[in-house]
């Protein structure tokens, strides 16, 4: 019994060391699990650590890229705002918030600045010619060599289109900005090679100084502006310092502008005729009307005044149809009277050419006067035609399946050659008189009026040379090659004398050894008899 007793207490030993031993692996097991996943979450949790920590990187990468893009776009836009885009050169606003800052220095040292406005000569005409991708590719390069050309601490800006400005800082005196203007001008006037192209311009140049000619920002702008505008004036490709007589001629601009809009200005403008002398035969071939106006307060105008106040008012278009208008009926007085062989030139400004319909004015007029077409000539300077070639090509073309004659106006002059000349229906060029005006004895004018002549001889078209004024003039045109002349040598500018009796008994020859031609008109002093008066 007592063996029996000491083996169940064995058993339940051994049950019970058993079930220990099973607790304890069971709880092992438990904390080995508990550890796998304490682990497992550790992991998790050390997973998701790095994935916010990289995503908060990632965010903040983000934020830096965004806040740079940002900063450079504020920093692009705020150079835009002061750079021109082309060129890279500062513009109008930045120009002037640091010459504003150098007149300040100045004034407290006492000391000048120099602004300079330069203005491109025939950029136009490359741009309409040669296309605005060249035209933008010379604006680079132009302002390349005039960065190249300013001192440390100097400035140049374009201000738009053809247009830059530059102040010259530091010691400023005469001599000082002429060699600087010189230099611009010698710099500038070398060729261009862009696109395979060998491309020739010029510069004029306008200069103020401060303090001496103003001490206010805008006063300088404008002073410098209108002397550019006078260095044109003079020939351009030269510079011209400003004085206060420019002022005057600012004013004389408005009061003409003024003027123009009167509701007198229908009394005040008439036509005169000039001769044009075939210089084969010595007779009168023809007339050139032109335009004049004699206002009862600022006198007469002059001529070449008076296209540009007309295109400044707006009213070319209309002081243009008039002047064609009545130089046909004109025209027609003259062959009633008996005088056939006579033909009427008249200007066509490029304002009205280009933006008026010159074919259907044209035949309307010759319509309504009934003149023959052959006996009008128009005369069209280059600018004019190169302006737009194609559109002034399809122009030409219909007046001169009108009959109407056509001619080049001024030629050489502009940014052009012979050989376009080929491809309009052209009959006549007339040769510029500014380098009539140096023949005989400048060398470079006698050969470009020889030339002239005899490549357009070999285009089969007539050579009128303008402006002659003298024998010695007349003798070397007439040697070069140029069929027709013009100017005060052989007749001054006269108003027409009306029908009936026009001219009965005048002989329309002229004495070319005297130079004195007999016209059937009156001096232009004298009064003007029934021109139909212009109206608006």
């Amino acid at each position: 019994m007592f063996k029996q007793q000491s083996d169940s207490r064995g058993g339940e030993t051994a049950l019970t060391r058993y079930s220990f031993r099973l607790g304890h692996l069971v709880e092992l097991h438990s904390t080995q699990a508990a550890l796998v996943l304490a682990r497992e979450v550790a992991e998790r949790e050390t997973l998701e650590a790095r994935l916010a920590k990289l995503e908060i990187e990632t965010a903040h990468n983000a934020l830096r890229v965004e806040m740079e893009e940002h900063l450079q776009a504020q920093s692009r836009l705020a150079y835009l705002a002061t750079h021109d885009a082309l060129t890279g050169l500062p513009n109008r606003t930045l120009f002037s918030a640091r010459f504003g800052q150098e007149m300040e220095d100045a004034r407290r040292q006492d000391r000048k600045l120099a602004l300079f406005y330069l203005d491109l000569d025939n950029f136009k005409d490359v741009n309409d010619t040669l296309g605005h991708a060249v035209g933008d590719a010379l604006l680079q390069n132009v302002s390349a060599r005039l960065q190249h050309t300013i001192r440390d601490g100097e400035t140049v800006a374009r201000l738009g289109g053809d247009e830059f400005a530059l102040m010259q800082v530091g010691t400023v005196s005469a001599p000082q900005v002429s060699a600087l203007a010189g230099r611009i001008i010698e710099v500038l006037g070398k060729p261009f090679s862009i696109d395979k192209r060998q491309i020739f311009i010029g510069v004029s140049i306008g200069v103020t100084l401060f303090p001496d000619d103003a001490e206010e920002m805008e006063v300088l702008h404008r002073n410098a502006d209108l002397a550019m505008y006078g260095a044109k004036s003079d020939g351009r490709n030269c510079f011209k310092f400003f004085d206060n007589s420019m002022n005057n001629e600012v004013h004389r601009r408005a009061c003409l502008e003024q003027a123009m809009r009167e509701p007198t200005l229908s009394t005040q403008l008439r036509l005169a005729f000039q001769p044009q002398v075939n210089l084969n035969s010595g007779h009168v071939s023809g007339v050139e009307a032109l335009i004049r106006w004699t206002h009862p307060t600022l006198g007469v105008i002059a001529p070449d005044e008076i296209i540009p106040v007309a295109e400044r008012s707006g009213l070319i278009i209309d002081i243009g149809a008039w002047v064609l208008r009545e130089s046909c009926r004109q025209a027609m007085r003259w062959r009633e009277a008996g005088h056939e062989h006579l033909t009427i030139a008249v200007n066509v400004a490029a304002a009205q050419f280009q933006n008026g319909d010159m074919p259907r004015l044209v035949a309307d007029v010759l319509a309504e006067t009934g003149l023959p077409a052959s006996w009008l000539e128009l005369e069209i300077t280059e600018t004019g035609i190169m302006h737009d070639m194609r559109g002034a090509a399809e122009t030409l073309v219909a007046l001169h399946q009108q009959g109407v004659h056509l001619a080049i106006d001024d030629f050489g002059t502009g940014y052009s050659s012979l050989s376009y000349l080929r491809q309009l229906p052209v009959q006549r060029i007339k040769i510029d008189r500014s380098f009539v005006n140096s023949v005989p004895g400048d060398a470079d004018a006698e050969a470009m009026v020889t030339m002239i002549a005899k490549l357009a001889q070999a285009l089969r078209l007539e050579v009128v040379a303008e402006g002659i004024e003298s024998r010695p003039q007349a003798d070397f045109v007439r040697g070069a090659g140029c069929t027709f002349a013009q100017g005060y040598y052989y007749g001054r500018p006269a108003y027409a004398l009306p029908p009936p009796g026009f001219m009965t008994g005048v002989s329309l020859g002229i004495d070319l050894e005297q130079g004195i031609a007999t016209q059937g008109c009156v001096p232009e002093d004298a009064q003007q008899l029934e021109l139909v008066p212009w109206t608006r």
